[in-house]
C-alpha cells in the first residue's frame, strides 16, 4: 500500500502481474490513454477476460470513489476502526483520506 500512488514504482517491491495492474490502474485512474506497452504488460500475465475483470474493477472503484468524494461520504465507525488499525501495522498510507464534511 505503500507504494501504491509511487510514479515510478520502486523496483522489486511488486511482483511482475501487480505491477501491471497498479500502472494501469495508475494510468486509468488519471484518465490517461492505455498505451500498447501499458496492455502488453497486462496481456504477460493475464487473459483478455482477465484484463477487462482489472478493467471494471478500476472503473466501477474510480467511480464509486468520485462519488464518495463529491458527496464527502461519512465513514462509519468500523471502517474507521478498520482504517486506523491498518495504519497502526503498516504505517500511515500515502493516498489521504477524505476531510470531514463541510
Amino acid at each position: 500500500m505503500a507504494h501504491l500512488a509511487d510514479d515510478p514504482l520502486p523496483a522489486s517491491v511488486y511482483q511482475p502481474a501487480d505491477e501491471a495492474i497498479i500502472r494501469y490502474a495508475q494510468k486509468s485512474t488519471r484518465l490517461e490513454p492505455i498505451d500498447d506497452d501499458t496492455y502488453g504488460a497486462l496481456a504477460r500475465h493475464f487473459s483478455r477476460e482477465q484484463i477487462i475483470d482489472i478493467c471494471l474493477t478500476v472503473g466501477v472503484s474510480n467511480m464509486v470513489n468520485r462519488f464518495h468524494a463529491t458527496f464527502q461520504t461519512d465513514l462509519d465507525e468500523a471502517t474507521t476502526a478498520e482504517a486506523e488499525a491498518g495504519d497502526r501495522l503498516a504505517g500511515s498510507c500515502p493516498i489521504a483520506r477524505p476531510k470531514p464534511p463541510r
